[in-house]
């Protein structure tokens, strides 16, 4: 296979592959150092990975490479292996060993450096990462069940969007844990705190987990999420307010209701005494009589409805100062859980209410 040939079907994920011959892959070739440092067996599985990457099949070479590391594990089989993983999907596997690389390989191997930086680049795009701390240090961490290291850890965890639970052991303190559920492209800091086991402490209980910064991988910007228990949302004194304006209102139609009330009754009253001394009635009242018993009608009428108005505007104001006084004195809710009330008037010809609805 020439060189134009392998470039076309490794793409990006063989990017790490050195311009000299075709045996070279994504780390180059191991120096006579290098060689020295794999063991036999070693060597044998990383020879045949390089074969089979050279002919693009990247489930034999990752089957080969993955056997070699698990003997020996070095940056050169390192990067190779996550070179295979990116080109079969596996990109949590590839984050992983690719960061490994970078971590291990000698600085000066400038060029190789860069191409797994943007290979791991690459994976991480598909990835979430977790930084994982302990208080104190030194404790067993677990992903899923599965062990990946113990604090303080030098590489970020990589994880599969999706939930996962994050527990941290260590002799003589209670196990901690943290449930998390990042998305694509996360980057996460999680702190677990450890409780001594004769501290009294229940045996769930550990310590708010905090943000941790996440560890450089020079991967562009880092979003980072708190996992500290929610605070108590900031509260808006807007319902409150706009409640008690509209109480004052109330109070304001009720008060003017009253006075019209008031007026009416002492024109319908000098009304009725003007028939009474003109010696009439509205009772079968005679012809001079009628027109002033139909405008007694109307006044006491009008009595009636600004009585009732007056009723229900004291009623309504009074039910919008008590919703009011509940929203101020109503104990704030931590952020994530719902709680809203929304209170609605309810009037009508013959009663006045207010209904509060919603959930708690």
């Amino acid at each position: 296979m020439n060189k134009h040939a392998l470039l076309c079907s490794l793409g990006l994920a063989i990017a790490l592959t050195a311009p000299a011959s075709s045996a070279q892959t994504a780390a180059g070739s191991p120096g006579a150092a290098e060689v020295d440092a794999l063991t036999d067996k070693a060597r044998q599985l990383y020879d045949e990975g390089l074969a089979a990457l050279n002919r693009s099949r990247w489930a034999e070479a990752h089957a080969s490479f993955l056997a070699a590391w698990r003997i020996k594990q070095h940056y050169q089989i390192a990067s190779n292996l996550g070179v295979a993983e990116l080109r079969l999907g596996k990109h949590r596997d590839a984050a992983e060993h690719l960061s490994w690389y970078l971590r291990e390989a000698p600085a000066e191997r400038t060029a190789q450096r860069q191409r797994a930086e943007a290979l791991l680049k690459e994976a991480l795009a598909k990835v979430a990462s977790v930084t994982v701390s302990t208080v104190p240090a030194g404790a067993e961490v677990t992903v899923d069940g599965a062990v990946v290291g113990r604090t303080p850890m030098t590489l970020p965890v990589f994880l599969e969007p999706g939930p996962h639970v994050i527990s941290a052991e260590l002799d003589g303190y209670k196990p901690a844990q943290e449930q998390t559920e990042p998305a694509v492209g996360d980057a996460i800091g999680i702190t677990l705190h450890l409780v001594r086991s004769d501290a009294g402490a229940p045996a769930a209980m550990a310590a708010p987990a905090t943000a941790a910064p996440r560890a450089a991988s020079g991967t562009g910007p880092t979003k980072l999420r708190e996992t500290t228990a929610a605070p108590p949302e900031a509260r808006s004194w807007v319902p409150a307010i706009v409640l008690g304006a509209a109480s004052v209102v109330g109070l304001g139609v009720g008060v003017g209701l009253t006075v019209a009330a008031n007026d009416a009754s002492a024109e319908t009253s000098s009304q009725r005494v003007a028939i009474w001394n003109a010696g009439g009635g509205c009772i079968d009242a005679p012809a001079e009589h009628v027109g002033g018993c139909a405008k007694l009608r109307d006044g006491e009428a009008r009595v009636d409805a600004f009585s009732n108005g007056a009723r229900i505007a004291y009623t309504t104001s009074g039910l919008l100062l008590a919703g009011a006084l509940t929203y101020w004195l109503w104990p704030a809710t931590p952020s994530g859980n719902v709680s809203r009330v929304q209170l609605v008037p309810n009037l009508g010809a013959r009663r006045a209410g207010i209904i509060a609805q919603g959930a708690w």
